[in-house]
């Protein structure tokens, strides 16, 4: 290997590191020239590929240990010593998987790597919590790998249906967990392990890995997530197949606050398709098909006999913590135990939703891919239809249909960045509170107050609640249509569902009610689409060739898989390899780096840098933003058929085995801070009763 080369191996975990590349517009081109000899054959490019890469069928960035910035204590004197915590990237391959690790100075370093066919789903299980009474029966043997490959431990059950427990300390498989049906996918946090199957959802206790809870009640999705969730660091969203009204939350979904040409348009499109509907009836009556006095329902049974009473869009939430234990059941006769919300989201089924890091937002998308909603969930003691769940925004991608495979958000909660299978990121501003992005609350590197100092003092926070209350809601202005194909309908429902609430929570001053907070309509600052995702060019015509069929691994292909986050810079080494960095210089920009891997293995850093509006006649506090995107840096991570295997045992100084230790000692010194509280408290108690 030449001493100019990116990678070389590592004296850590004998692994690769791969250095960042400064990206330049020669270097674009230079990677639309290895794509198109990848693609075409031989015979028409005249040239052999440079290097054989192997198939990747998935990528992801992961969350464990090694990043936990709450429970790691080398991340605990973040801003003063200038360490942050390093991306943590995982591939899926055609055959096999590796994890990657991006540190703050920017050299990629290879931490797992193996070969043993394909890989659905994969994840680093991050420390369990522990107390008195929960002890961690896999503590000699973290961290642990959860793996649902196409071959199991067992190898007579059927293709991805099992989870094997490997752990990367001693090279183990600690665990194995059988399914009678395929899983789809796997997430995890330090109180459960969650395994997705169609329909169903199973949970299992991270410290015994036996069985918490399951759910039967999931609306299906055609892809590319089968049965879409979103686990946050204690509550589980998942896509219910019905909407109960007792256990249904104040808010939702509902109609903007604009009117729009294309609204009208398609609103007129579906008038249209009703008449053609009407006319498709009588002529299947005149035909003879169907008995001239037959009433809807018989049609509707006739063209489906097994149609499903199933509801799409709709969204419930539980609380792992306090959800009791066996089947998670949301119906007319069942409590409320453990349901944070419920609620309406779309008319079609979801297709994708997250959780930002504090988990009181909720972003979710539905297969259509035009509208993205931004809720914000407000719980309440006593039940779910107590809890209030205000749609802050709905991000508006376009008119064209796409799906939607991956949303992240930055760690203050003012972006949004929702990749869709085109290849395409989205890049949306957006406030933890609500309200209109504008250059007060997007240009300053830290998080605003709702109303400046000025409106407060002049009353405008008085004056905006009072004409807020008076309009009553968040309808379109126009009377019976909405600004939104999705919003009309399901506002119509939670119209309806005022005397219902106002008579059961007999409470007409809790904040949860009405007025609900105005929605803002917004739309993407920059939309980043990755040099190397082009689409198949056929070999006679140069056309783009449709998108192919998705699997639940994102992609059949891998062509159009991608995952994106937010991190810190690391191209300071990329573009002065020289230069040492600065503890302050990951601090000069607005906004964090955008860091997106394509199916092609190719990470490339994009700096983000917010600005007034160039067309604005005068800046202000409340001028609109646009903004300008940059790379900066490059990462070749896919992996080639002459690379090394990287399998545990680990080395004591591995980066995941002391992140684990870390994550470990830092759990116990607070259990035994925790305990000798609980002592403190009874012997006091003691003394006090003396």
């Amino acid at each position: 290997m030449a001493t100019e080369s990116p990678r070389r191996p590592s004296r850590c975990t004998g692994g690769v590191v791969v250095r960042p590349q400064a990206v330049t517009e020669q270097s674009y081109m230079e990677s639309v020239v290895t794509f198109l000899q990848d693609v075409v054959p031989q015979a028409y490019s005249g040239t052999p590929p440079a290097e054989e890469k192997e198939k990747i069928m998935w990528v992801r960035f992961e969350n464990a240990d090694l990043n936990d910035t709450s429970r790691n204590m080398e991340f605990h004197e973040i801003h003063s010593t200038g360490n942050e915590p390093p991306l943590l990237l995982m591939i899926g391959y055609s055959d096999g998987m590796q994890v990657w690790s991006i540190p703050i100075s920017g050299e990629a370093q290879e931490l797992f790597s193996v070969r043993h066919g394909p890989v659905r789903a994969a994840r680093i299980l991050p420390a369990p919590q522990i107390s008195a009474q929960k002890c961690d029966n896999f503590s000699e043997k973290r961290p642990l790998l959860g793996v649902c490959k196409s071959i199991g431990s067992s190898g007579t059950s059927p293709p991805y249906c099992c989870v094997d427990l490997y752990s990367l300390r001693t090279g183990e498989m600690v665990k194995s967990i059988q399914f009678k049906t395929p899983i789809y996918d796997l997430h995890c946090n330090k109180r459960i392990l969650v395994v997705v199957l169609q329909e169903k959802i199973a949970a299992f206790d991270s410290c015994t890995f036996t069985k918490k809870f399951f759910v039967t009640s999931c609306y299906p999705c055609p892809g590319p997530n089968m049965n879409p969730i979103a686990l946050g660091s204690r509550w589980l969203a998942y896509a219910e197949n019905k909407l109960i009204r007792c256990h249904q939350s104040r808010g939702g979904a509902c109609g903007d606050n604009i009117q729009s040409y294309t609204a009208t348009v398609i609103s007129a499109a579906k008038t249209i398709k009703t008449g053609l509907t009407m006319v498709g009836k009588v002529v299947t009556q005149l035909t003879g098909t169907l008995p001239s006095g037959a009433t809807e329902e018989e049609i509707l049974a006739h063209s489906n006999i097994r149609r499903s009473p199933l509801v799409p869009g709709i969204i419930t939430i539980i609380d792992t913590e306090t959800v009791g234990e066996g089947q998670v059941l949301v119906s007319e006769d069942s409590d409320s135990d453990g349901i944070v919300a419920h609620f309406p989201a779309h008319e079609k089924p979801i297709c994708c939703m997250a959780f930002n890091p504090s988990g009181m937002l909720l972003v979710t998308t539905d297969t259509l891919g035009h509208d993205f909603h931004v809720f914000q969930i407000l719980t309440h003691p006593w039940s779910s239809s107590q809890s209030a769940v205000h749609h802050l925004y709905t991000l508006h991608r376009g008119e064209t249909e796409a799906k939607v495979q991956d949303i992240s958000f930055s760690h203050d909660c003012r972006w949004v960045v929702v990749s869709t299978l085109r290849g395409t990121s989205h890049v949306f501003p957006i406030n933890p509170y609500g309200g209109q992005p504008c250059v007060r609350t997007h240009m300053s590197p830290r998080v605003v107050n709702r109303m400046s100092r000025f409106q407060k003092s002049a009353g405008l926070e008085e004056i905006e609640q009072e004409l807020t209350s008076k309009q009553g809601g968040r309808c379109s202005p126009v009377p019976g249509l909405s600004s939104s194909p999705s919003g009309s309908p399901l506002h119509g429902k939670l119209n309806s569902q005022d005397t219902y609430n106002n008579f059961t929570n007999n409470n007409p001053g809790n904040p949860r009610l009405l007025p609900l907070p105005s929605l803002t309509v917004v739309l993407p600052l920059a939309q980043i689409k990755q040099p190397m995702t082009l689409g198949t060019i056929t070999k006679r015509t140069g056309k783009t060739k449709p998108a192919p069929q998705i699997s639940p691994s994102k992609s059949v292909g891998g062509e159009f898989c991608v995952a994106a986050v937010f991190g810190s810079s690391r191209s300071w080494f990329a573009n002065n390899p020289g230069l040492k960095r600065e503890k302050d210089q990951s601090k000069q920009f607005v906004v964090e780096s955008l860091y997106i891997i394509s199916c092609y293995g190719s990470l490339v850093e994009h700096v983000l840098e917010p600005r007034p509006l160039s067309t604005a006649p005068k800046i202000s506090d409340d001028t609109p933003l646009e903004m300008v995107t940059c790379p900066r840096a490059s990462w070749t991570l896919v992996r080639t058929p002459q690379w090394n295997e990287l399998q545990p045992p680990f080395n004591a100084n591995h980066p995941l085995l002391l992140a684990a230790d870390a994550v470990q000692y830092y759990q116990y010194l607070l259990y035994l801070f925790i305990w000798m509280i609980d002592i403190l408290n009874s012997d006091h108690s003691n003394i006090s009763h003396l």
